[in-house]
């Protein structure tokens, strides 16, 4: 293991601001080119002592907002109102995932121009308004300090861009592009076979969201 530089001579570590317990020995466990893995070990206001365990991005710029994005994309289509959703297969959970476009923030771009570029390379899609951002949010903080911004657009479908987009994806990158109903989101997820793809938990709890809203 490498010894963390934030270590003490005693091997304690600097306290973070309304941390309740006292951190010690904070050890990078393995470092790789997109990740690196941590412990460090804390001790509770009654003696109690354990190992945290977590998982840390390498990729994030300083000036970065957050790590990545996840992108709302509201498509105004012959009427109606749809939400651009991608499908691909995730090693990790060994299935394929219904989720939002998404990708890393690149060092000097904002959280909304990686937004509107991650949405074009992914979906072929081309925005011409954002409508909001997010605060900074964690999307597993138990596990990871994974962060990203939710990044809301409008996009006009029936421009003639928007008639026959195009995906700019990386070599190693395989996403099929939805065109969902927002009205009929809910039931369009609850109507997947789970056994062979699982949805994507920002995603979910916007489906919810919006669910719940409807409901006396």
């Amino acid at each position: 293991m490498t010894q963390n530089p934030s270590n003490g001579k005693d091997g304690t570590v600097a306290q973070p601001a309304n941390c309740p317990y006292q951190l010690f020995n904070q050890e990078v466990v393995w470092n790789g080119k997109w990740i690196q893995t941590r412990q460090v070990g804390f001790k509770t206001s009654n003696g109690q002592q354990g190992v945290w365990q977590s998982v840390h991005r390498n990729t994030k710029p300083i000036e970065a907002p957050a790590d990545g994005v996840s992108i709302l994309a509201r498509v105004r289509k012959e009427g109606k109102l749809f939400l651009v959703l991608i499908k691909q297969y995730r090693i990790p959970c060994g299935k394929l995932c219904l989720e939002l476009p998404a990708g890393l923030i690149d060092a000097g771009e904002t959280a909304q121009q990686a937004a509107i570029r991650e949405l074009k390379e992914e979906t072929g899609y081309t925005s011409g308004k954002v409508v909001m951002e997010s605060k900074l949010c964690f999307l597993d903080p138990g596990l990871t300090d994974d962060s990203q911004c939710l990044v809301v657009v409008d996009v006009d479908g029936d421009a003639p861009e928007n008639l026959n987009p195009i995906q700019v994806l990386d070599s190693t990158e395989s996403i099929e592009v939805l065109l969902i109903e927002q009205s009929k989101l809910m039931a369009y997820i609850s109507n997947l076979d789970s056994s062979s793809i699982v949805v994507e938990s920002t995603l979910l709890a916007y489906a919810m969201g919006i669910q719940f809203a409807t409901l006396q």
